[in-house]
């Protein structure tokens, strides 16, 4: 005889979410989507290439331009990430 094995979604989610690799992953697509919103959709036109490693967002643009303007306001755009998300999950972008 099988045991009862129904569970509520909820409860399933949570538990997934306890775990620290989940999480993390889900942090850092919360920070793109963060980055991508704050730059605005004209601004990810330019965008070739974005990935998080070990706090740093690294962003590869099609325009020199772009990167040179995007560049003056760094700080800004870590601590805009970081609010929006809710952790300090973001030290530094490089723009390449």
């Amino acid at each position: 005889m099988r045991g009862n094995n129904n569970r509520k979604v909820g409860d399933i989610i949570r538990k997934l979410m306890r775990n620290p690799k989940l999480s993390e992953k889900l942090d850092k697509l919360d920070a793109l989507q963060a980055w991508e919103e704050i730059i605005g959709k004209q601004l990810c036109k330019y965008v070739l290439e974005q990935k998080i490693f070990k706090g740093t967002l690294y962003v590869k643009l099609k325009s020199a331009v772009v990167r040179n303007e995007l560049s003056y306001k760094k700080s800004t755009f870590v601590k805009q990430i970081n609010k929006k998300i809710g952790k300090n999950l973001i030290t530094d972008i490089l723009l390449k």
